[in-house]
């Protein structure tokens, strides 16, 4: 008998299968939490590098001019022959940047600042000309710039849109500058035809003008006057 039931002892006490039940059970247990973990890894990698990329895609699109030049910046001059000559008028065409959705051209939204050797002057896009009528005026030189009005108008594009610069479209930009020497006396009520050097972009000047949206780069369009100013001029 013993030689029957001694196999069997043996083989009822032998608990390698579970041995290797229970190991199974807890590589399954790692392989599990690893997965768990791995995938929250995976998750917050793909969460950051996403968060990363719009940020660096804002950034660039900050960074980014929102416009672009198009064709000639043209100026127009008056007082020609004259101590009093200067230049009059400023027209810039712009289109979007390459890359640009497109941006508002309204004049509440965009924001100006013009530099010359002489001077520098911020002003917003709603600036109206307040030298076009009326008695003479003193203005205090601290309060007043070089720009005396700007209108921005489209010429190609959507006409029902026409605050809205898309692609394929071109905005023209008219920048005023002060020369109604007859309305203007700067310290000077006795010599009321006097514009002070500061009020005027004169022949041979290096000058900027800044153009800044609301969002978005903004755009620094940089010329120089001729040396001998003309009543229409391609400043290059």
């Amino acid at each position: 008998m013993n030689k029957v039931f001694g196999p069997l002892q043996n083989l009822y006490s032998d608990r390698s299968g579970i041995t290797g039940l229970e190991t199974a059970i807890i590589l399954i247990a790692f392989i599990v939490v690893a997965a768990v973990f791995a995938f929250t890894v995976m998750t917050t990698g793909l969460f950051s590098t996403e968060k990363a990329k719009t940020t660096a895609q804002a950034g660039i699109t900050e960074a980014s001019s929102t416009f672009a030049p198009k064709g000639a910046i043209v100026a127009q001059a008056t007082g020609l022959g004259t101590n009093n000559a200067r230049v009059q008028t400023l027209f810039v065409q712009l289109q979007p940047a390459t890359g640009s959705a497109g941006a508002s051209i309204n004049r509440s939204d965009l924001a100006f600042i013009y530099v010359d050797k002489n001077q520098r002057y911020a002003t917003d896009g709603i600036i109206t000309d307040t030298y076009d009528a009326g008695p003479p005026v003193v203005l205090d030189e601290t309060n007043h710039g070089v720009i005396s009005g700007i209108n921005i108008r489209k010429i190609v594009g959507d006409a029902a849109l026409p605050n809205l610069l898309q692609e394929g479209e071109v905005a023209e930009i008219t920048i005023s500058l002060n020369d109604s020497a007859a309305q203007i006396a700067v310290n000077a009520p006795q010599i009321p035809n006097a514009i002070p050097q500061k009020f005027r972009l004169a022949s041979n000047t290096e000058f900027s003008i800044e153009i800044i949206p609301s969002t978005g780069g903004s755009l620094i369009i940089s010329r120089k006057t001729p040396p001998e100013l003309t009543s229409t001029m391609n400043l290059q």
